[in-house]
């Protein structure tokens, strides 16, 4: 008897540590994801290193994913340079929102800074540069009239159903979003935020 009841309290307590859910809100613009995030960069995986829990943590509830980025390119939030390293947490149960990344892969990021540390989860834009559409490409990379960054700065960054110019359903994951995502830049121009490139949509 007392067999069963400690397996039950063990299935028990691997059951409370493991059921979690990564829930993200909606289906937001990039344009949107870089204006919130704290930092945004294009880098290359070079170290990996889990950082674990206590001993009774089974589920991996208080444990941490480390990984090196070595800067290919700085977009925002970041004082390191081309070629320098910096290192980004994430929870390491994915249940939390922790996400697993590939040593020797490059990835773009948008994520959270707080007591001089860099985090990313499951619901933050994480791309590679090969599946970026070619107008992300240019919204990302640049710094001029027609980048995130800049219009960001100039005010754009109210992209949802209640914005004038650049309405956005982030609760729809549709045919219209991914097209907005993917082409659409909400940019300053004669006062005010507006779509551009968002035709074919």
């Amino acid at each position: 008897m007392f067999q069963k009841v400690l397996l039950l309290c063990i299935v028990l307590t691997w059951i409370t540590h493991n059921v979690h859910g990564c829930s993200c809100f909606g289906f937001q613009h990039p344009q949107s994801q870089f204006c919130s995030a704290d930092y945004v960069f294009h880098g290359r995986v070079t170290k990996e290193t889990f950082i674990p829990g206590p001993p009774d943590d089974i589920g991996n509830n208080f444990a941490v994913w480390k990984y090196t980025f070595r800067i290919v390119f700085k977009m925002k939030g970041v004082t390191e340079g081309a070629g320098q390293e910096i290192v980004v947490e994430t929870a390491g149960n994915s249940g939390l929102c922790g996400v697993r990344f590939t040593v020797g892969e490059s990835y773009i990021l948008m994520g959270r800074s707080s007591g001089g540390k860099k985090s990313i989860g499951s619901c933050d834009f994480i791309k590679q540069v090969s599946s970026l559409s070619p107008f992300q490409s240019i919204y990302l990379f640049t710094r001029g009239g027609s980048s995130y960054n800049f219009n960001c700065r100039r005010g754009c960054n109210k992209i949802d159903p209640d914005s004038t110019g650049c309405k956005y359903e982030p609760v729809k994951n549709d045919k219209l979003n991914i097209c907005l995502a993917k082409n659409a830049l909400c940019k300053r121009e004669s006062g005010r935020c507006r779509w551009v490139n968002n035709e074919e949509c």
